[in-house]
């Protein structure tokens, strides 16, 4: 069996209903307020089996509330990229003196011994313009967020180790989130929802060469094309 947490753990993100139960920001929705984050992880010296995420992007609507991560990871000399939609929350922390922005997930599905944490926050230290109800409004942005990524899989549920005789994984990871300002100004600019940030998003990484992680079509632990003794049409 070959170790890949970010499968393992994108298995339990797909399925969620957000565990940790998200409520939509009662402002009202603007026609195009979309802000899109660029993210990136660094793995930390602590973990054990464990393979995580390289980059990725967190899509949601300026004013809080739910959003989609995609999250890109490399596996054979190939790039890949999974969708969580609905995967996180964006909402604001404040007090006076003090008004922050905060990203996070949580993942835990029933069909999985896998569980995974992310938590960013940044101060709200910038600005952008957007449409709302056809009027040019000013909101607030957090243009960085920092935090961490916690994962694990005791792995139970496997009934035969691997050829190394290796079971289970760990690990813990930074995250740095930069809002991407392009992307961001583009989406606004066409009035997208972040249904359509994240379609056009998702056709950005093919065209450069990253395929979709959920429609590889194979079982990677058993490609056809490397081994001879599986027939594809069985």
């Amino acid at each position: 069996m070959k170790h890949t947490a970010q499968r393992t753990l994108f298995s339990s993100l797909l399925g969620l209903a957000i565990a940790f139960g998200i409520f939509a920001f009662a402002a009202p929705r603007a026609e195009a307020q979309v802000l899109v984050y660029r993210m990136e992880f660094k793995k930390s010296g602590h973990g054990v089996n464990f393979d995580f995420f390289d980059r990725g992007y967190f899509v949601v609507d300026g004013l809080g509330g739910i959003g989609t991560f995609i999250l890109t990871y490399r596996e054979d000399g190939r790039d890949f990229y999974l969708e969580s939609a609905d995967g996180g929350e964006l909402f604001f922390a404040v007090r006076p003196g003090i008004e922050k922005a905060v990203i996070r997930a949580k993942s835990a599905a029933d069909s999985s011994t896998a569980e995974s944490y992310y938590l960013m926050a940044g101060d709200l230290s910038s600005s952008i313009t957007v449409n709302l109800r056809g009027q040019k409004v000013t909101l607030a942005v957090a243009p960085f967020l920092r935090g961490n990524a916690l994962a694990s899989d005791s792995e139970t549920d496997v009934e035969f180790l691997s050829s190394e005789s290796s079971i289970g994984f760990a690990g813990f990871a930074t995250i740095k989130a930069y809002l991407d300002r392009t992307r961001t100004r583009a989406a606004n600019k066409g009035t997208q929802s972040v249904s359509d940030a994240v379609t056009d998003l998702k056709a950005d990484l093919e065209r450069s060469g990253i395929s979709d992680g959920s429609d590889t079509g194979v079982d990677p632990e058993v490609d056809p094309e490397v081994d001879p003794e599986v027939d594809p049409e069985a």
